[in-house]
C-alpha cells in the first residue's frame, strides 16, 4: 500500500466531507497520495467544448475549501507526509470517475444511507461507479464520522472474494483492527431436498471459512481473525455483520466495457444498505481493456 494513489470525488455540499476524512485517515497509515477531484457537469446538449470562467472559478473555490479541510485533518499527525493535489474535470460525473479509475489505485466517493425504498435511486451513482470502475471503489456514507471497530469481509470460495479477503487483511493490519470473515447462506436448499445431503451446503461454507481463516493466519500471525457463518442470504449476512464496523469489504464480479454492467446482487444490496464504509475490491488482472462509449 506504500505510494498508493487515492482519488476522492468532491461535490459542492459541505456536509459531504466524509469521503475526504476517510481517505485522509487511510493515507496517514499508508503514506498514500490523495487527489481531490470535482466534476463540472456538462450541459445536457454537450455542445460546449469547455466550462465557462465562472464555473471553473466555482470549482476551484470548492477544491480550495476541500484542501483546507483535508490539511486540518492531516496536521493532526505532524510526521505524516501525505501528498495532496487537486483537479477538476468537465463532463458527466459517472463517466469522468470511470475514466479516472484507470489511473489510480482507489476511488473514494460518498453516498446516502438508503434504507427507504423511496430513496433507493439516490445510490445509483455509487452503484454505477462501483460496477464499472477499473480500481477498488470505497463508498463512504455522508454521515460517517470515523467510528467503528473491525474490518469485515465476505467470502464464498470464488476468486473475487479471495481478492477481497487479502485486501481486508491488509487493511486490518495497517489500521490495527481485527478481521471478521463472514460466509452467508443456508445450510439446506429446499429446491434440492432429497437430491443432496442436507448438511452438504453447510459443510461447504465451513470449509470455505476455515480455509480463508487459516490462509490469513499464516500470512499475518499476529492478526486477530474471527469467523462467522450466518444463516441468511449473503447480502443480508454482510449488512448485519457490518453494523458498527470500520469497513466492509466485498469482491466485484463486474465486467468493464460492456454496455450494461451489473455489480452483482451482493454488492448491489450492500451499497443500497450502507452501515459503514464499503470497499468494492476489483482485481485488475480480471479487468478488460478500457472501452469508451
Amino acid at each position: 500500500m506504500v505510494n498508493e494513489s487515492i482519488v476522492v470525488a468532491v461535490d459542492g455540499d459541505l456536509a459531504h466531507r466524509a469521503p475526504i476524512a476517510w481517505a485522509v485517515e487511510r493515507a496517514l497509515h499508508t503514506d498514500a497520495r490523495i487527489e481531490l477531484l470535482t466534476v463540472i457537469e456538462r450541459s445536457w446538449g454537450d455542445h460546449d467544448p469547455g466550462p465557462g470562467r465562472l464555473l471553473t472559478a466555482a470549482a476551484q473555490a470548492l477544491l480550495d475549501n476541500a484542501v483546507r479541510y483535508a490539511r486540518r485533518r492531516l496536521d493532526t499527525v505532524p510526521e505524516g507526509r501525505t501528498e495532496l493535489t487537486t483537479r477538476w474535470a468537465y463532463g458527466h460525473v459517472a463517466d469522468e470517475l470511470d475514466r479516472t479509475s484507470y489511473d489510480t489505485d482507489m476511488l473514494v466517493i460518498g453516498a446516502r444511507r438508503t434504507r427507504d425504498v423511496a430513496d433507493a435511486f439516490h445510490g445509483s451513482l455509487a452503484l454505477r461507479v462501483a460496477s464499472t470502475a477499473a480500481c477498488t471503489v470505497v463508498v463512504v456514507p455522508h454521515d460517517w464520522a470515523g467510528a467503528g471497530d473491525g474490518i469485515v469481509v465476505g467470502v464464498d470460495g470464488d476468486l473475487p472474494a479471495e481478492t477481497a479477503l487479502w485486501f481486508a487483511a491488509d487493511e486490518a493490519v495497517a489500521h490495527r483492527q481485527s478481521l471478521t470473515i463472514v460466509c452467508g447462506g443456508y445450510s439446506s436448499n429446499p429446491l434440492l431436498a432429497g437430491l443432496v445431503p442436507e448438511r452438504s451446503l453447510g459443510d461447504r461454507r465451513q470449509h470455505i471459512m476455515e480455509a480463508a481463516a487459516e490462509s490469513v493466519r499464516q500470512s499475518y500471525p499476529g492478526l486477530r481473525v474471527d469467523k462467522r457463518i450466518i444463516e441468511a442470504s449473503p447480502p443480508v449476512a454482510l449488512i448485519n455483520a457490518s453494523v458498527g464496523r470500520r469497513l466492509l469489504v466485498v469482491g466485484s464480479r463486474g465486467r468493464h466495457g460492456a454496455k450494461r454492467v451489473l455489480l452483482g446482487s451482493v454488492g448491489h444490496d450492500v451499497l443500497l444498505n450502507l452501515s459503514c464504509p464499503v470497499a468494492v475490491v476489483r482485481n485488475r488482472s480480471m479487468g478488460e481493456e478500457r472501452t469508451d462509449d
